[in-house]
């Protein structure tokens, strides 16, 4: 006679047999530096460089910031200036004129006295954006947004993009009243649109080396999906381009596979992506990032099409006398109203998250470039 053992036997001894998988690779105490960041050589502009370290895959928080380090730029022609420590961790340096003949590298000194340099970069000019379009895709299911460039001397052939978004957005119920002081006023501020912004970390890139001319034609930015909610009033994108070094291409198209491709364990293992940054006194130790110097273009794009629906249907709620408002502070004040014959007015009540725009973490402030 066969014997069969129980369901839940069976289960125990599987999972008796399944060890975690935990590689020396994602659970190493060893820090190894990110370098985020580049030499803006467009006239007037920035140039900021972000200085983090690694984490492994059982860390919580977010990664540790690197502070107090001084960054130098050198170029081979004998130029040299040094970045300064704004924000922790953030090193930036002023509006500066480089030499376009001249290459310039990254030299690093930690807190600890860690001394990390970047090969010799050539600057590279970026061409000028010519158009940014948009679509709409499906049946109002979203927007795609396209970029065009070329470069009639053909000297491009790789680039790279980035962008932030900016949208408003406007509550169902409107608050023209709080409470101040103990007692209710008109609003001063309006709480009713705000603007809220984004700077995704997606790698966008682009080509052309396979082509008979230096020309990008409807390259997708991003889409922008009706659900997210982006879509429903005024959408803005500013979408800031950049020439790359086939070098830096392939390191960026590297870093776009690692970071942006998921899969199982039965799926290609991406390579070690490190850059061209390395420690001076070990080459063996890792090091992330790429340093480069390059112009950027940059041009904005405003969206009016107004798909996406309500987020959410409100009421206004009860209707309260001045003394039960200020009795029971709960909810916000949307409008005040009159009974017949009666110059005392009653005050109508409404859901906070239904007429405070500030609480889906937007700001009422008007961006200055909003038209």
């Amino acid at each position: 006679m066969k014997k069969f053992l129980p369901l839940a036997t069976v289960i125990l001894l599987l999972y008796a047999c399944v060890e975690p998988f935990a590689p020396p690779e994602i659970t190493s105490a060893s820090r190894f530096l990110v370098v985020d960041g580049s030499l803006n050589t467009t006239p007037g502009g920035v140039s900021q460089i972000k200085l983090s370290r690694t984490q492994n895959i059982y860390d919580e928080g977010g990664p540790q910031v690197e502070t107090r380090a001084r960054l130098t730029v050198e170029g081979d022609q004998g130029g040299r200036f040094a970045f300064v420590e704004g924000e922790r961790g953030v090193y930036q340096l002023g509006a500066t004129n480089f030499r376009s003949t001249e290459k310039y590298r990254l030299r690093i000194r930690t807190a600890g006295n860690r001394e990390y340099l970047s090969a010799y970069v050539p600057v590279v000019k970026t061409p000028l954006i010519d158009s940014l379009t948009y679509r709409i895709r499906g049946e109002k299911a979203g927007v795609e947004i396209n970029v065009n460039t070329h470069d009639d001397l053909a000297k491009t052939r790789f680039y790279r993009w980035s962008y932030t978004e900016t949208w408003d957005y406007f509550m169902p119920l409107f608050s023209a009243f709080e409470l101040r002081n103990g007692d209710i006023a008109i609003r001063d501020e309006n709480i009713n649109r705000c603007w809220s912004s984004a700077n995704p970390t997606n790698i966008v890139l682009g080509s052309t080396i396979k082509l008979s001319k230096d020309i990008i034609k409807d390259q997708p930015i991003v889409y922008v999906p009706a659900s997210s909610g982006k879509l429903r009033a005024t959408y803005s994108i500013l979408v800031r381009q950049y020439a790359l070094t086939q070098e830096e291409f392939e390191y960026w198209n590297s870093l776009a596979k690692t970071t942006e491709r998921t899969g199982s364990l039965f799926d290609p293992q991406p390579a070690q992506v490190t850059g061209n940054i390395k420690a001076v006194d070990d080459a063996r130790e890792l090091v992330f990032g790429y340093f480069s110097a390059a112009n950027q273009q940059e041009q904005r794009l405003f969206v009016n099409v107004g798909i996406g629906g309500l987020s959410q249907f409100c009421a206004s709620g009860d209707t309260l006398t001045k003394a039960e408002v200020l009795e029971n502070p709960g909810g916000l004040i949307l409008y005040e109203q009159y009974t017949d014959g009666s110059f005392i007015p009653l005050y109508v009540m409404g859901p906070a998250d239904c007429a405070d725009c500030r609480l889906r973490g937007g700001t009422t402030r008007r961006p200055p470039f909003w038209r």
